[in-house]
């Protein structure tokens, strides 16, 4: 999973992006805080920064890396030093293209940003309200304290959940005063802690020459990331034969299989991974069905529902269902939120294996 982890720790480091605005008072309530990050037009465009991430299962630190920040504009660099592993990944993107190095592995990745559309376009600002707007339902807020974080002056917001069981848990934020900028997160879910905290922050650097650069050796060949981790398109015949058995499709006349993708993770994890999506007669997504071996350490033992006679588990966060039959793993994800999930229960009822269709 080497590549798949970097990629998260990339998207945290990203993360403390996010903040950018200024106010003065000291005396307001979170809310107040939000909203003039949002509403100032002010951003952190240029800096440089090193942080330590480390994540948690129970007490045990999984993972800990050292991430050092580049940023000037639309170029941002972030190189990931692996602490526990001793391997470092480069990462450098100018807006148009990124480019993705392992020095461990030797592997080289590139991706064309333009690609992305409006997604790759939002400004901190707005990728900042688009996460807070996801989340305004699902939390509530509050400011703790202020505190003094690399002779930054700090507020300290407590994001707690709503529901013990939702999939983004409680977080904590330590947002610099004027640039609004987040010096310290920290994410609890369940028996997993998130921790990022940095060490070096400068909002005035002077970049060496060829800070934004990655230099990958001449013989390393550059590979597209699109063509090496997007799934390939499949026949069901074909995910039979990579699952190494049937597997349960949902019949034609309710939702019609609009398309049949597959992951190959025999090097990571030593699985593939079937996506199924089901489209209904208007030709609108209704229902993503992905498919694996089921995980040994991850059985599911406890649920809320019982599909085809099997305890399933719901996670209203994401309207998903998940349950185990035949050594198989079925995560179900309902793309319609007008659809009750008990209709999805019942409609399970009339799987057949693909091997009967």
């Amino acid at each position: 999973m080497k590549f798949t982890w970097r990629k998260c720790v990339v998207l945290l480091s990203i993360l403390t992006l996010l903040l950018g605005g200024c106010s003065q008072n000291r005396n307001v309530s979170a809310e107040e805080i939000i909203h003039n990050a949002i509403e100032s037009e002010k951003d952190v465009t240029t800096y440089q920064g090193e942080s330590v991430m480390k994540l948690y299962e129970g007490d045990e630190v999984i993972e800990h890396a050292i991430l050092q920040e580049y940023v000037a504009g639309e170029k941002r660099k972030v190189v990931t030093e692996d602490q526990l592993r001793n391997e470092v990944v480069e990462v450098f993107n100018d807006g148009m293209k990124m480019l993705m190095y392992d020095q461990g592995s030797g592997q080289a990745h590139e991706m064309d940003m333009t690609e992305l559309g409006a997604l790759g376009g939002l400004s901190p600002k707005e990728q900042l309200k688009s996460m807070l707007e996801s989340m305004k339902d699902s939390h509530s807020y509050e400011v703790v304290g202020e505190e003094k974080l690399l002779d930054f002056d700090t507020y300290h917001i407590k994001l707690k959940a709503n529901h013990a069981d939702d999939l983004l848990g409680d977080m904590d934020l330590w947002v610099e005063k004027k640039t609004w900028f987040v010096v310290k997160y920290v994410s609890v879910t369940g028996d997993n802690r998130i921790e990022l905290e940095y060490t070096e922050l400068d909002f005035s650097p002077n970049f060496s020459e060829g800070v934004f650069t990655i230099d990958i050796p001449e013989d390393v060949e550059i590979a597209n990331l699109e063509d090496d981790f997007l799934p390939d398109t499949v026949t069901v015949e074909e995910a039979e034969e990579a699952l190494g058995q049937p597997i349960l499709l949902f019949p034609e006349e309710d939702v019609y299989l609009s398309g049949v993708q597959m992951y190959d993770f025999s090097e990571e994890l030593n699985r593939y991974e079937v996506e199924l999506t089901y489209n209904s007669k208007d030709d609108i997504p209704v229902l993503y069905v992905s498919v694996f071996p089921s995980p040994e350490d991850m059985e599911i033992t406890e649920g809320e529902m019982n599909i085809r006679g099997n305890i399933a588990e719901y996670d209203a966060f994401i309207n998903g269902i998940f349950w185990d039959e035949g050594g198989l793993r079925y995560s179900l994800l309902i793309m319609n939120p007008d659809i009750d999930p008990d209709e999805i229960v019942q409609l399970t009822e009339k799987m057949k294996f693909s091997s009967e269709k």
